[in-house]
């Protein structure tokens, strides 16, 4: 991470601690960069992928964009840069681009590969950064573990009309994406930043965005009475709706979204999510000191998953995390309190992806930390 007041020089210098980084003789397979800040000049933000690539010597894949705020080295920065490079041999990277709620115009040979990954024994990941005007992201998310139900898609939401990069080029609208297949594991952890409250309701009407009727009763109404019931100090904290997440179970786990408005009908309107009749849903709260107890029980689960005393070699284990922007910042560093030598690098950003169902599909997130553990399989080929 750099925060060097010229961008070149920020670049220049992320670059430089990677390549320190990197195992001896080491190319990066993949390279992730993040700008934050207004200090930088638009002309030299959308040539900043080229130049990291450029400087790795390699043209590795590369993936970012414009975030809030950027995590990388030992820290994290509103005004900087982050760089995260990975070196992993065997493994092969491809790079999209998706402006419309459809499969990525990749090659009918990549896909095919790609679709039969998971019966040659390979892990699939993703990292995906979408522009806040893309409405169909969500598409694109089940579009890609329709085809490879083995992959876990990472990543998040950029401010409207901020710059995404992949590979050389830089982009305003739709979303960016690297797919990575190869002999490795990735297991992701969320750490939820609103606490569930009140009975679990089943969505029984809804029309575009805006759920009518739970236990086919009108919504607002219902939802009121739950509020009027729960304790003094829960009614005092922002209130969020939770659908049921694809695949989930009566009990959740739950998108949660805020809630835009009432209608005269007494339906709810949220922001924007994908309603289907039947979920479950559930009122939540944006607990502060909840969303802290549940993220240190997350963390003791990263390093459960990091397998520390497993490893063989130093950089064998590499992590990602791209939180919200809205909620406190203590993740990022207490990543670093747990896995004190475990590689992290991410963003602050308006929208995160990821799985709440295990083996599901990836979703919008919001009021979340979602963290990816890269791990060098024990019995690599």
């Amino acid at each position: 991470m750099s925060r060097a007041p010229a961008l070149e020089d920020a670049v220049a210098e992320a670059v430089a601690e990677c390549r320190r980084r990197l195992p001896r003789d080491a190319s990066a397979t993949w390279v992730q960069l993040f700008v934050s800040g207004d200090a930088y000049g638009d002309d030299d933000v959308r040539q900043a992928g080229a130049k990291v690539r450029a400087l790795f010597g390699s043209s590795p894949a590369l993936i970012g964009g414009v975030v809030r705020a950027c995590v990388g080295g030992e820290g994290q920065t509103t005004e900087g840069v982050s760089i995260t490079a990975a070196s992993m041999p065997g493994a092969h990277t491809t790079t999209f681009r998706a402006t419309v709620g459809a499969l990525p115009a990749l090659d009918a040979r990549t896909w095919t590969t790609l679709a039969k990954s998971s019966a040659n024994g390979d892990t699939v990941g993703a990292v995906v950064l979408a522009e806040a005007s893309f409405s169909d992201v969500d598409d694109v998310l089940q579009r890609l573990h329709v085809v490879m139900p083995n992959s876990v898609v990472l990543g998040g939401v950029v401010d409207q009309g901020c710059v995404m990069f992949v590979d050389d080029d830089a982009y305003t609208e739709g979303a960016v994406g690297m797919l990575l297949r190869g002999d490795f594991e990735l297991d992701t952890h969320i750490a939820h930043g609103a606490r569930p409250v009140g009975p679990v309701m089943s969505l029984t009407h809804a029309q575009g965005g805006a759920v009518l009727e739970l236990d086919d009763s009108p919504a607002h109404p219902l939802l009121l009475e739950t509020l009027e019931a729960l304790p003094e100090q829960s009614k005092s904290m922002p209130v969020m709706l939770g659908i049921g997440a694809h695949g989930a179970e009566a009990g959740g786990p739950f998108i949660c979204r805020d809630i835009l408005s009432v209608g005269e009908s007494g339906g709810v309107e949220v922001a924007s999510v994908e309603l289907e009749e039947g979920a479950p849903v559930q009122l939540h709260v944006r607990d502060a000191a909840w969303a802290t107890e549940r993220a240190k029980e997350v963390l003791k689960r990263c390093v459960t998953s990091a397998k520390i005393e497993d490893l063989s070699s130093e950089n064998s284990v590499g992590a990602l995390i791209f939180a919200c922007g809205h909620t406190n910042r203590m993740h990022a560093s207490n990543f670093r309190e747990h896995l004190p030598n475990v590689p992290l690098g991410g963003a602050y950003v308006r929208g995160e992806f990821g799985p709440l169902v295990a083996g599901g599909a990836s979703s919008v997130l919001s009021h979340t930390s979602t963290i990816g553990i890269f791990r060098k399989r024990a019995n690599a080929r």
